[in-house]
């Protein structure tokens, strides 16, 4: 039955309205899929989202182990060296107060034999001279010509102070000389060509170090120095002495020091604080 009006459509168009449908059948899924890959994108800047990223692991320097451990080794170095430093330190003031000593005995010694020598002089003055003044003024001319050679080969402090100690018994025999002391002045001769002979001669006296200064040993303050009335920090401070302060060692125990200043006053002071002054 036919309607007016409405047309019945044709097979072209049959055709058209089949491939339309399957066409839209074919884009529905792609369609869906980039419907829901734009719902998993990111929203847009202007929308005021702000996007968050995972957070980021530091990774460490390989290098930073190796860093710690050397410097945890510097520190161990620079501990121990401290600890030799000061031991060392410690070794050199006994060192020191050692040397003191030996000054002190040959100090001490040096004064005895002044002593016996007075008195060998003074023996020899009262007996008759066998010696004629001639020839003890030629022994003395002698003499001074080989002190000059002493002095020319003294190198070190020990051979220059035999020379000196030389020329104080050749003084010694001038002076027995002018009094008509003839045995005297020979005498003194004799003594003084024994200290020029020992310039030559190696050393051979040995240390024999004591706890006390025989002869008094003089020392200056390095720095502002406490005397104490003990031989440690924690007895009773008696005086300062302010620096390059000249005091008398006369005792120690260990590394510190029996003083006496000018004023006779004495106390203890740590031998750091002090220096020997020969």
């Amino acid at each position: 039955m036919i309607f007016p009006g409405r047309m019945t459509p044709g097979p072209e168009a049959a055709k058209l309205a089949e491939v339309n449908r399957r066409a839209s059948i074919r884009f529905t899924p792609l369609l869906v899929a980039s419907l829901a890959l734009a719902g998993c994108a990111s929203p847009p800047e202007e929308m005021g989202s702000v996007v968050e990223c995972p957070p980021q692991i530091p990774q460490q320097d390989p290098r930073l182990p190796l860093a710690e451990k050397e410097i945890t080794d510097l520190k161990a170095q620079v501990s121990r060296l401290k600890k030799e430093a000061l031991a060392q330190t410690k070794q050199s003031q006994e060192l020191q107060l050692q040397l003191a000593e030996r000054h002190s005995r040959i100090l001490q010694l040096q004064l005895a034999l002044d002593q016996a020598v007075q008195e060998v002089v003074r023996a020899k003055a009262r007996l008759r001279s066998r010696n004629s003044k001639a020839e003890t003024v030629a022994n003395l001319a002698e003499l001074k010509l080989e002190l000059k050679n002493a002095e020319e080969k003294a190198r070190n402090s020990r051979q220059q102070a035999l020379v000196h100690r030389a020329e104080q018994y050749l003084h010694m025999s001038e002076a027995a000389l002018e009094e008509n002391n003839y045995e005297g002045s020979s005498y003194l001769m004799t003594q003084a060509r024994h200290t020029l002979a020992r310039v030559e001669s190696p050393k051979s006296d040995k240390l024999n170090p004591e706890s006390a200064f025989p002869v008094p040993v003089t020392m200056k303050t390095r720095k502002l120095c406490n005397v104490r009335e003990a031989p440690n920090l924690k007895s009773k401070v008696l005086l300062q002495l302010s620096p390059g302060t000249e005091v008398s060692a006369i005792d120690r125990e260990g590394l510190w020091v029996k003083v006496k200043t000018s004023e006779g006053k004495t106390g203890w002071a740590h031998f750091s604080l002090l220096k020997v002054s020969y």
